[in-house]
């Protein structure tokens, strides 16, 4: 029987305890006892007030052994189930390491041996998720259906290892590269006879996509992202090859000059003299694509081309008012004034309309227009290697620029300059059909890409098919369009006659104004514009250089830049000021876009400064964007001096 002292330490005994009895009828209530006192003389302490105080496992009840026993087989089922979930995510990232590790190693000479490792990795975690612990979790109520997903998911994309991959490898092992390729011309007759095995590869991949979009949507939040983000990847790709079997490939002996000599024109800009898409065009040349074969033409003068006479008809209202009718300088849009749009688009048809009017023209389609400038050929002698020019001078990856922007104005006849742009450009493309290896075409490619980001760079096809490609590639450049991925336009026309482009330094610093608030995001834009030209240079350099405008006879060196800020796509500018030699922009519309359009006068040493308020639209995903005239240097000049935590 329990004491007052055990009640008051709250040591319970049972009923049972106290009347229990042997199984020889025998009352075992003093053995209880005496148990008790020695297992307390064994491990029990000594309480605060001085009496025994049991050891913690006898203060334990029944019922919480059987609790601690559960949750140990709890713990140990989820720290099982939670090891083979980090198995499975482990095997799945390894089978796409083991790709980009082939892409990156030039490992692609072995497709069978980069399938068969991404095959184990793939069986390995689909082997996991058809154990029957895995199995047994999806009977688990609350996690059952995302641990049912996860098994679907890793059955689908093994199922794609084992099926899909080797019916692309089968299509890559029966073309034979070398024979794409020989004696200067695209064969593209391989290809054309790879297109149905291609098209059964194209078919698994689409019939797996369809299984996946077809797994439920989990409860758990992990898996959904991680379901979504797959059905994302592959959905994506999916679409790139559908497209590329059943639209492009079919077109590559039209574009290829199988079924017709293809006609591009190259439009050589020069950002010395500045215009909204690059510059003044200085120079046309030719690319022609005959039965494989790509050749480059002579680049022929602004003046011997067409001429001043033979101008592009085709102007909206509001590119004629603002630039031809409007002025200071009114553009006449012949061939020198036609990259004045930011839009590429209406760039190629203005030439068009040009080209349609020549002789040249009448008799040869026009199948599209390539823009560059010295930028983007320093990118071709920078991947292809350096060239000559017939007086000895070396350009290479780093001068290029340079020297066609500006030592040549200092040191040769404007007319040899536009000569100079041909040869380099003509060397460059005859060493690449000369020696295609795929190192080399990637390092174009990249390189190409960037140019075209920047504007030094830009393509357009009359073929809709074509400039699908191309606008997927971002090769075409226009104005901000899209809401998610803001950017504001700042475009410049140059109004004094000049190559003073080369002294004009511009800068962009972009500070975000709204962090913690809710709503679109805000920002505060500085826009600066510094003349880099010495007054002494001003004085000393040729005037084909500084410009000259007779209504204007001091002003050599200056700058009459006339500057169109377009707001991002679904957003606002205000709040504009300036300091300097400048005017307040003042709202405009440019084919049914916002526009704010101003003036300035940049002297010789000195710098304006543009600031306004710009905020986004809300749809908008990433920091704001600048896209702008292009400038002497490869990249644009734009810094960031504070950006929101990403909520």
């Amino acid at each position: 029987m329990p004491t007052r002292d055990d009640d008051e330490h709250g040591i319970e005994t049972t009923p049972d305890e106290v009347t229990a009895q042997d199984a020889d009828g025998v009352d075992t209530a003093d053995d209880a006892a005496a148990d008790t006192t020695a297992t307390t003389d064994a491990g029990d302490g000594i309480g605060e007030d001085g009496q025994d105080k049991p050891a913690w496992y006898r203060r334990v009840r029944w019922w919480g052994w059987i609790l601690i026993a559960v949750a140990a087989v709890i713990v140990a089922f989820v720290g099982t189930v939670g090891t083979q979930a980090l198995l499975v995510k482990h095997h799945e990232e390894a089978a796409i390491a083991v790709v980009k590790d082939a892409v990156k190693k030039n490992r692609l000479n072995d497709l069978d041996g980069v399938v068969a490792d991404v095959q184990r990795q793939t069986r390995a975690a689909r082997d996991i998720t058809d154990g029957g612990l895995w199995s047994f979790t999806e009977k688990i109520p609350g996690i059952k259906g995302s641990m049912r997903v996860v098994r679907m998911m890793t059955d689908v994309v093994d199922d794609m290892a084992q099926d899909t991959a080797p019916k692309f490898v089968d299509v890559a092992q029966r073309i034979d590269v070398k024979s794409i390729y020989k004696n200067g011309r695209i064969n593209v007759e391989p290809i054309m006879q790879a297109l149905p095995e291609l098209d059964t590869a194209a078919q698994s991949l689409q019939h797996y996509t369809e299984e996946l979009n077809k797994i439920p949507e989990p409860g758990i939040g992990i898996v959904a992202n991680t379901l979504n983000s797959s059905r994302g990847m592959l959905d994506k790709a999916n679409g790139y090859l559908q497209e590329g079997v059943h639209e492009f490939a079919p077109k590559l002996p039209e574009w290829l000059g199988y079924d017709g000599k293809q006609t591009y024109a190259i439009l050589a800009m020069t950002p010395d003299e500045m215009r909204a898409s690059g510059g003044l065009i200085g120079a046309v040349g030719t690319v022609t694509i005959d039965d494989g074969k790509i050749e480059i033409g002579d680049f022929t003068s602004n003046t011997k081309f067409s001429g001043y006479k033979i101008t592009a008809r085709n102007l909206s209202e509001d590119e004629y008012r603002l630039y031809k009718e409007e002025g200071p300088m009114r553009l006449n849009y012949d061939l020198r004034d036609i990259a004045n749009s930011p839009d590429n688009v209406r760039v190629a048809e203005y030439f068009k309309d040009i080209w349609d009017q020549t002789a040249m023209g009448k008799h040869t389609e026009l199948d599209g227009v390539i823009l560059a400038d010295p930028l983007m050929v320093q990118g071709l002698v920078k991947v292809l290697g350096d060239v000559t020019l017939p007086d000895g001078t070396v350009l290479d990856g780093t001068n290029t620029a340079d020297f066609l922007l500006n030592t040549a104005y200092k040191e040769y006849a404007p007319e040899d300059t536009d000569a100079m742009f041909g040869t380099v450009a003509k060397s460059c493309v005859k060493r690449l059909m000369g020696d295609l290896q795929m190192g080399k075409m990637a390092s174009l490619v990249s390189e190409m890409h960037t140019l075209a980001h920047d504007r030094h760079l830009s393509v357009y096809s009359f073929d809709p098919t074509m400039q699908q490609i191309l606008w997927s590639l971002g090769m075409t450049s226009t104005v901000p369009l899209n809401e998610a991925r803001p950017e504001i336009g700042i475009y410049i026309t140059e109004n004094n006659p000049s190559k003073i482009g080369w002294y004009i330094k511009r800068s962009t610093k972009i500070t975000q104004l709204d962090c913690g608030e809710e709503g679109p995001a805000k920002y505060h834009v500085e826009y600066t514009i510094r003349n880099t030209m010495t007054d002494e240079e001003s004085k000393t350099l040729p005037p084909y250089i500084t410009g000259v405008r007779a209504e204007y006879p001091d002003s050599h060196g200056t700058s009459f830049e006339k500057i169109m800020f377009m707001p991002p796509a679904g957003g606002t500018m205000s709040n504009f000021e300036v300091s300097g030699n400048g005017a307040d922009p003042v709202a405009d519309s440019l084919n049914f876009r916002l526009i704010y359009t101003t003036m300035t006068q940049v002297q010789p040493e000195s710098t304006v400064t543009y600031s306004f308020d710009v905020t986004v639209s809300p749809d908008a995903t990433t920091k704001l964007g600048v896209d702008e005239t292009p400038t002497t240097s490869s990249k644009p000049d734009v810094t960031y001096t504070k950006l929101c935590r990403v909520q």
